[in-house]
């Protein structure tokens, strides 16, 4: 965490408009610049051990944020996806075989219900009309069991898109949040080259433009004189700006390229992390393609009805027909409860694979609020320590009878240093 840099001259309590006779830049009331080394006295403040605190918890959640922070290596994710994948297939073929079963044993036993039927009636099927009727309702139970196995691909087909897409806007919101935080640290490191730069600015004209003002407060200058002056002290505060203001289009250019460079590298990997989740939707999707037609394949077997004789009575037709209600529903309630088991355990399994594949995105959001929080916190007490320095730097000042007081990261050259004075102050404040 890079540290706040503060710079500030404060004016001393003693005031020379006054004066009626020039002022005497070298007499005791008027010593010159001092300063103050801000980062050694925040160090003895009573509160720079919750700064430190902050600033270490900062430090360890970056190195979670810009970093795949996972609680599992890739290794282990990739076997824990494996057996995962095991437990849904096995679930799925145990399904299978036990609907297969259950078809052949409601079949066979249909089948001997009506052939008992058929006998007691004195009937049997016989001719092509009774192949074709047979043929007819074969088309039509096929294209029943077919149709309702691709809506139930096509609800899970919309399911799984929906979880693509879910998928690929957590990685996009991850990876977006990451980039803006490189920035801001980015800006943050630019504000403050800019602030040391006006500092040091300052500090090399801090004694001309002293000694400019302290002449202008002479009343007794003539205006020819006193413009003179004054255009001294307006070109020192032009070149200054200008250097500053040159330093911070460089700064904007540089900072225009990174985020231009971040933005570039963020949607490549997006599109390198949406890819492969694609990848995995479209393997998901033709497995589920592949389960659907060989159970469409096994649940047609057996699906048959029986000869009918072309000439059978409508007695003998309802009575079949009746049979094959009766078998035909007792299937389906047994095959239902089948199934239900089923999607209860690949429900189980889903939410088992979610929440080991979710959990990068969970964590990078919980860290980047936590972070956000960990600024703010840290923002608030540093601005707390500096104003209070800030504070007792100008008393300490007019104490030792100087106008100007620099509170800077470095030392000001030619200045008085008043690091030691304030670092016992404020170590006396909080006795």
């Amino acid at each position: 965490m890079l540290a706040r840099r503060f710079a500030v001259a404060l004016a001393a309590a003693a005031a020379l408009a006054g004066c009626s006779h020039p002022v005497d830049v070298n007499a005791p009331s008027i010593r010159g610049v001092g300063y103050v080394r801000l980062e050694e006295v925040v160090k003895v403040h009573p509160l720079y051990g919750q700064l430190s605190q902050i600033d270490d918890a900062m430090s360890a959640l970056s190195l979670q944020t810009l970093g795949p922070a996972v609680p599992k290596t890739g290794a282990q994710i990739a076997q824990e996806t494996k057996e995962l994948n095991a437990e849904l297939k096995a679930a799925q073929d145990r399904a299978n075989a036990i609907l297969r079963h259950k078809q052949a044993d409601y079949g066979a036993r249909e089948q001997t219900a009506i052939r008992a039927a058929l006998a007691a009636a004195g009937e049997a099927p016989s001719g092509a009309q009774s192949a074709q009727q047979m043929q007819n309702v074969s088309q039509a139970q096929a294209q029943q069991v077919t149709g309702q196995a691709n809506q139930d691909f096509l609800t899970y087909q919309k399911s799984v898109v929906a979880q693509d897409n879910v998928a690929v806007g957590a990685i996009d919101k991850q990876l977006s949040k990451r980039a803006d935080l490189q920035y801001r640290q980015k800006a943050t490191q630019l504000q403050e080259r800019e602030s040391q730069l006006s500092l040091e600015l300052s500090q090399q004209d801090a004694n001309k433009r002293l000694e400019l003002r302290t002449k202008l407060s002479n009343l007794a200058l003539d205006d020819a004189t006193r413009k003179t002056y004054r255009d001294q002290l307006n070109a020192i505060e032009k070149r200054e700006g200008t250097a500053l203001a040159q330093q911070r289009g460089i700064d904007a250019k540089e900072l225009a390229k990174y985020q231009a460079q971040l933005r570039s590298q963020t949607q490549s990997q997006i599109a390198v992390q949406a890819a492969k989740i694609h990848a995995q939707t479209r393997s998901k999707l033709e497995s589920r393609r592949n389960e659907v037609s060989t159970q469409i394949a096994s649940q047609l077997k057996g699906l048959a009805p029986a000869q009918l004789p072309a000439n059978a009575s409508p007695q003998t037709r309802s009575k079949i027909a009746q049979i094959d209600k009766q078998f035909k529903t007792q299937f389906q309630a047994d095959a239902k409860a089948t199934v239900e088991q089923y999607q209860q355990t690949k429900s189980d399994l889903d939410a088992r694979y979610a929440a080991l594949h979710g959990v990068d995105a969970g964590a990078g959001a919980a860290a980047n609020a936590q972070m956000g929080t960990l600024t703010k916190q840290r923002d608030d007490l540093y601005a707390k320590i500096v104003d209070q320095i800030k504070h007792e730097a100008a008393s300490v000042a007019a104490k030792r009878g100087l106008r100007v007081v620099f509170v800077s990261p470095a030392a000001a050259g030619g200045g008085i240093d008043l690091t030691d004075d304030l670092k016992k102050d404020i170590e006396s404040l909080h006795q």
